[in-house]
C-alpha cells in the first residue's frame, strides 16, 4: 500500500507449487517481445493510483509506436491479485500491472508476470535492499517505483503543551511520552495500536530485526513468531494494558475523528502518510512533523518499511520488452520520476533521483516541513526489509488481523495471537503444497 487504505484482503487463488523452485520457477511470455515493421505497439497497464494517466499520456505523445492505455481496476490490493491469477489463467491480463512488493512473490508463483532482464540491462540506480524486494533466484521481476520507509508522525504543539519538546528517540521514550500525554489529558492518546493494518506491524517486526519468511533450495522458513517479533508483540501489549494507548484501529470513524480533534497525537506510518491526512485529519494542515521512527537501541537507525510498489510485466503481454521499456521509463529515468513525483506523489525508489528538485517542496500538508523528503531520504537509506515475503503474505495478513482483533477487544495474549498468525501461515503453505520446514 502507499497512498490508500489497504483493500480487505481476500484468500489468494491457490495453485500447487511445483517443487522445481521455490517460487515454481519461471514462466516464459507467450509473445515475441517485438513489434510488427512499421507497426504500432499497444500495450495495457493497470494501475490504481491517482495521477498516472498523466504519465501515459506524457509517454504516448513522446513514443508513437508504443501506445499505452491506462486501466483502472475494479479493485485494489490482493482483489485485483486474485483477478490477475484467474485471467492469467484465461489469458486476458493486461501487458503491466502494478503490484505491491509484499505480493510480487504470489505472482511468481503463479506465473502471472515473467522476468525483465533481457529487456533491462541498467538498475545501478536501485540499492541493493530495493532490489531485493523484486529479484528471485537471479531473475528481476519488474522495476520498483518507490520506498516508503516507517515514519513517525507528531503533533508537535500538542506535545509541546505536555513539556515533550522532542520527539522519542527510542522505544522506551515513546512509552514514557505516552505516559505522560496520558496522565495530562485522559481523552488523548500518543497513537493506537492498529490490529488492522499488519503492514503496519510487519514494519515494526523488521525494524526490530525480524525476518518472518526465508527460502533454501525449494524450502521455505517461516519464523513470523521469532523472538524480535515477539519482543515487538509484547511492547505494544504493555502499552495497551497499561491504558497509554489507543486501542482502536486505524481509518476507523473513531480514529479520523481523533486524529482530527487532537485526541490522538502520534501516527507511525509509512511515507505516503502526508497524502492520506487530508481526509483523515482535514482541520490539521500543517500541524504534524516528520521524524524518524524511535529504535530500539539509541543511535540504531534501522527503518522498516510500509508500502512500496513495482511495475511487473506479465505473462500474458505479446509485448514484454516494449512494456518494460515504458515500466523503466517511468521508474528509472529522470522524466518518468519528475512526473511520478508532481502527478502521483511518489518518492522513488531510484537512489539517484531522490533528490530532483520536484521533491524540494514538501507534501501541502507537511508545509511547514521544508526539508520533508530529505528526511525521507535519509530514512530511505537505511531501510530493512525482509529478504523475501511469503507466497500467501495475504493470508499472513488476515490472520494478523483477525487474531490480534480478537486479541485487542478480549484482553489476550499478543504472543498467542502471534502463534496463531505463524501457524495460520503455514498450514496454507503446506496446503497450497509448498514444502515448508
Amino acid at each position: 500500500m502507499t497512498r490508500k487504505k489497504r483493500a480487505p484482503l481476500l484468500a489468494a487463488v491457490a495453485v500447487a507449487a511445483a517443487a522445481a523452485s521455490v517460487l515454481t520457477g519461471c514462466s516464459s511470455s507467450n509473445g515475441s517481445g517485438t513489434a510488427s515493421s512499421g507497426g504500432v505497439v499497444h500495450l495495457t497497464f493497470t494501475n490504481w493510483d491517482n495521477g498516472m494517466q498523466t504519465l501515459v499520456d506524457t509517454w504516448n505523445k513522446e513514443n508513437p509506436k508504443i501506445q499505452v492505455k491506462l486501466i483502472k481496476p475494479s479493485g485494489t490490493g490482493y482483489t485485483l491479485y486474485n483477478k490477475l491469477i484467474t485471467d492469467n489463467k484465461a489469458g486476458t491480463n493486461p501487458d503491466l500491472t502494478e503490484v505491491e512488493y509484499q505480493a510480487l512473490p504470489m505472482m511468481v508463483s503463479n506465473k502471472v508476470v515473467v522476468p525483465i532482464d533481457k529487456y533491462v540491462s541498467d538498475l545501478s540506480n536501485f540499492s541493493k535492499e530495493t532490489l531485493s524486494q523484486v529479484q528471485f533466484e537471479g531473475k528481476t521481476y519488474g522495476v520498483p517505483q518507490n520506498v516508503c520507509p516507517l515514519v513517525f508522525f507528531y503533533r508537535k504543539d500538542l506535545l509541546a503543551k505536555d513539556g515533550i519538546t522532542t520527539p522519542p528517540a527510542t522505544w522506551d521514550e515513546f512509552a514514557k511520552d505516552a505516559a505522560i500525554v496520558h496522565a495530562a489529558n485522559p481523552k488523548q492518546y500518543l497513537m493506537n495500536f492498529d490490529a488492522s493494518s499488519p503492514e503496519w506491524f510487519a514494519g515494526l517486526a523488521q525494524q526490530a530485526g525480524a525476518n518472518w519468511w526465508s527460502t533454501s533450495g525449494n524450502t521455505w522458513s517461516v519464523n513470523i513468531d521469532d523472538a524480535a517479533t515477539q519482543k515487538v508483540a509484547s511492547y505494544w501489549q504493555k502499552l495497551l494494558d497499561d491504558g497509554v494507548i489507543a486501542p482502536g484501529p486505524s481509518w476507523s470513524t473513531q480514529w479520523n475523528t481523533d486524529m482530527n480533534t487532537g485526541n490522538i497525537l502520534g501516527w507511525v506510518s509509512g511515507q505516503w502518510a502526508p497524502n492520506q491526512l487530508p481526509t483523515i485529519a482535514p482541520d490539521t494542515a500543517g500541524d504534524w512533523v516528520a521524524a524518524p521512527v524511535p529504535a530500539w537501541t539509541a543511535g540504531d537507525k534501522a527503518i522498516g518499511t510500509w508500502g512500496g510498489e513495482v511495475e511487473a510485466v506479465t505473462a500474458d503481454s505479446k509485448h514484454p520488452a516494449e512494456a518494460a521499456k515504458f515500466a523503466n521509463w517511468m521508474n528509472n529515468t529522470q522524466e518518468g520520476i519528475n512526473l511520478l513525483i508532481k502527478n502521483v506523489q511518489v518518492f522513488p525508489a531510484a537512489q539517484k533521483y531522490q533528490s530532483l528538485p520536484a521533491l524540494e517542496t514538501p507534501p501541502p500538508f507537511m508545509k511547514n516541513q521544508p526539508d520533508y523528503n530529505t528526511l525521507m531520504k535519509q530514512l530511505a537509506s537505511n531501510v530493512r526489509g525482509f529478504d523475501i515475503w511469503g507466497p500467501d503474505a495475504n493470508i499472513t495478513f488476515n490472520s494478523y488481523s483477525d487474531a490480534f482483533g480478537k486479541a485487542v477487544q478480549n484482553h489476550t495474549s499478543f504472543l498467542d495471537a502471534l502463534k496463531t498468525v505463524q501457524t495460520s501461515t503455514v498450514s496454507d503453505m503446506k496446503k497450497t503444497g509448498y514444502k515448508v520446514k
